[in-house]
């Protein structure tokens, strides 16, 4: 570590030496001046520009030396190959430090040669090789120890009892919080049904599992309704066109006596389709962003599921918790399009007393017209069974909440 930082000051100090006064930077270009001070050739440029502006006499920025009327910028070839070989080398240090930081952990309990460790316990807090590790696997009381990867264990502090600086090695089941052995025995949370880590672990896994499923359930519900939604509007659409075709040739028939009467109707199924289809689109559009943001939470609660660290598991599954609580799930009402028909008997019938059809029109067209805009029925049951999923998912937050120790 002591050797670490003195590289680490030495390599600082170059970089200090070898850095224009003027931009900080490593030299870029450098050239010299006759006084022998360096700079990067772009920002000796700028400064003496700026100089000339001022009508200033040209001077060296650093120690302020008269240059005279014109100033030589010699390229200092030696000053680039000494830096340029100082980033060839700072690169190496830097891979070779990212690679050394990469390096497994040695075992804990070897003691003339350290093996590499393959698991750490957050139990016992010491990182295992294999030989070990079954050693310690072999031993019954520790069949409930949590073995994770090294490096993935987290920081010992967070896994301390604030109380009694024990490590967190039970969970109480009652007030849903992490604890150590004195916490059970002689602590406030004594009398209290206690875990192990590892039952705990594998109880949030179930619950995890419990709320994945649950999820996977909405988004089949949602993408049945969907396809419904699809169907509904494309016979809404099959509904207006056959009923407009029969009416276009009806009023075909019927010519100029009736023609008012074709341009308003037209109008108004016109209108009910167009608005009966907005709220199509509205559904759908509500539909697919519950299911999108469905989707999501499950991607994160895939993550999570697959998370070694039990507390950043506990931490990040209530988050999510959480945003699927605040939201609303519920499925829309179903909406049903039923097919509507026109009255063939009707209309031969209705041909037949032309000399009365001011009167009947009316009649006939008002009922086409009441039969296109209350095509969709609504239902609200809600495929998901009894309850709203808002409720069921806020029951499910609150029976997992977690607090941590």
């Amino acid at each position: 570590m002591a050797e670490a930082k003195e590289e680490c000051g030495a390599s600082s100090s170059l970089e200090d030496e070898l850095s224009c006064s003027i931009c900080l930077c490593l030299y870029r270009n450098p050239v010299s001046l006759c006084c022998g001070h360096s700079f990067c050739r772009q920002c000796v440029q700028k400064a003496l520009s700026a100089q000339q502006q001022d009508k200033a006499p040209y001077s060296c920025p650093l120690c302020r030396v008269e240059l005279g009327s014109i100033v030589e910028l010699q390229n200092n070839f030696h000053l680039c190959s000494i830096v340029e070989t100082y980033l060839a080398n700072k690169g190496k240090q830097d891979e070779g430090f990212a690679t050394e930081k990469g390096e497994a952990v040695p075992c804990d309990f070897c003691l003339d040669k350290p093996q590499l460790a393959v698991k750490t316990c957050l139990i016992c807090d010491a990182s295992l090789c294999q030989a070990h590790l079954d050693k310690h696997s072999a031993r019954a009381s520790h069949r409930d120890h949590v073995l994770v990867e090294v490096g993935t264990g987290g920081s010992m502090e967070e896994r301390r009892c604030q109380e009694h600086g024990k490590v967190l090695e039970y969970f109480c089941q009652d007030e849903r919080l992490f604890i150590c052995v004195l916490c059970s025995i002689a602590g406030c949370h004594k009398g209290h049904k206690i875990l192990t880590l590892k039952e705990a672990h594998d109880m949030n896994l179930d619950d995890l599992s419990h709320t994945m499923d649950r999820l996977l359930r909405y988004i089949n519900y949602l993408s049945i309704a969907l396809e419904k939604l699809q169907r509904n509007k494309d016979q809404i659409e099959t509904n207006t066109k056959t009923v407009t075709s029969l009416l276009q040739k009806m009023f075909g028939e019927i010519k100029t006596e009736i023609k008012k009467k074709e341009k308003k109707i037209l109008s108004d199924i016109q209108s009910s389709e167009k608005s009966q289809l907005a709220e199509c689109a509205k559904q759908k559009k509500e539909m697919e962003e519950k299911r999108d943001e469905l989707v999501q939470h499950l991607q994160s609660l895939q993550k999570i599921k697959e998370q070694p660290n039990t507390f950043h598991l506990f931490k990040e599954f209530r988050l999510v918790l959480d945003s699927i609580s605040s939201r609303k799930f519920r499925i829309c009402p179903k909406m049903d399009v039923s097919v509507v028909e026109l009255n063939e008997a009707a209309i031969s019938s209705f041909q037949t007393l032309m000399g009365d059809c001011s009167s009947r029109l009316d009649t006939y067209l008002q009922d086409v017209q009441r039969l296109l805009t209350n095509q969709i029925k609504w239902n609200s049951e809600d495929p998901a069974a009894g309850s709203s999923s808002n409720d069921r998912f806020r029951k499910s937050k609150q029976k997992r909440s977690h607090k941590f120790h």
